[in-house]
């Protein structure tokens, strides 16, 4: 059975105009297997007309990694250099393989800025592979309706599989380094068995309420790492609402990391070749449709 290693609450920050919850990187590790970053917005009522509408100031590039976006409630709309235009909603998530370099715009969904709603969403970084870095940028949309869902054992619970594989399902999605993140939900007061894969570094986040994991009791907010070499993980739902935790993990990516501010590459060389790329705007840049009122890059 795997038994929690370390538990830290995620650290108040700043991205744009909201306030996140930091759960990775953090005191006790600055990566798991490839994830370098896990970012929370938590379930925040948005009032009709209450935020601006964009105006391209958010556009930002990123090389060297993945973004991996997952929206729990509400919507987000994506733009891109590579011409990319989708909007993401609830259960959905969305893809980008930075590659060697591309500047995206990630905002609330235009009905949702206009009436008001909910919004809840996740931001992972992923390291790639040295080849990967140098490749040429990509993006995926995905609906909620095209990730698969495995039950658990008398109906106590779900695993919705985001990114990897999990009991013979798999997302659409490419990985590198068997990379995996599983939305988990357990049923009030129900103790369900999820299957791990054995030998891979794997972390947890609880980000609406606590739980038991093995027989620790797991705060929510609070990101917990797994001892390796363990196969099964116990969650108990000690509560009368449905449980979620995100579980990801993958092989570590053993190439030396350099990183600043959005780029992730293996050298300080690379880096300076990055940043130098985008200076001289061969990221290229986005263009925004004529009825959208962002219109920069």
């Amino acid at each position: 059975m795997e038994q929690v290693s370390f538990q830290e609450p995620a650290q108040p920050d700043r991205v744009g105009t909201f306030t996140i919850a930091r759960a990775l990187p953090n005191r006790a590790v600055n990566a798991v297997g490839p994830f370098l970053l896990l970012d929370h917005l938590p379930r925040r009522e948005i009032a009709a007309g209450a935020l601006p509408e964009p105006d391209g100031s958010f556009a930002h590039p990123h090389a060297g990694i993945v973004t991996f976006t997952y929206v729990m409630e509400g919507a987000m709309t994506h733009f891109d250099s590579l011409g990319n235009h989708s909007t993401v909603t609830a259960g959905g998530v969305q893809w980008m393989n930075a590659g060697n370099g591309i500047i995206h715009d990630e905002m609330l969904a235009t009905p949702l800025r206009r009436d008001g709603g909910v919004l809840h969403s996740f931001q992972f970084w992923i390291n790639l592979p040295a080849p990967n870095k140098i490749a040429p940028a990509q993006y995926m949309p995905v609906s909620s309706s095209e990730l698969p869902v495995a039950m658990l054992a008398g109906g106590r619970g779900e695993v919705k599989v985001l990114l990897g594989g999990y009991d013979g399902q798999s997302s659409p999605i490419p990985t590198y380094a068997r990379e995996f993140i599983w939305h988990v939900r357990v049923e009030p007061l129900a103790t369900v068995d999820i299957a791990l894969h054995a030998g891979l570094p794997v972390a947890g986040y609880l980000p609406m309420q606590g739980g038991m994991v093995g027989d620790v009791r797991i705060d929510a907010h609070t990101l917990i790492g797994l001892d390796a070499g363990g196969e099964t993980l116990e969650i108990t739902n000690p509560t009368v609402e449905p449980l979620d935790l995100l579980l990801f993990g993958g092989e570590a990516i053993t190439d030396p990391i350099a990183m600043r501010g959005p780029f992730v590459m293996n050298s300080d060389g690379e880096l300076a070749q990055a940043f130098r790329a985008y200076r001289g705007g061969k990221f290229g840049q986005i263009t925004y449709p004529a009825d959208h009122a962002a219109h920069k890059s």
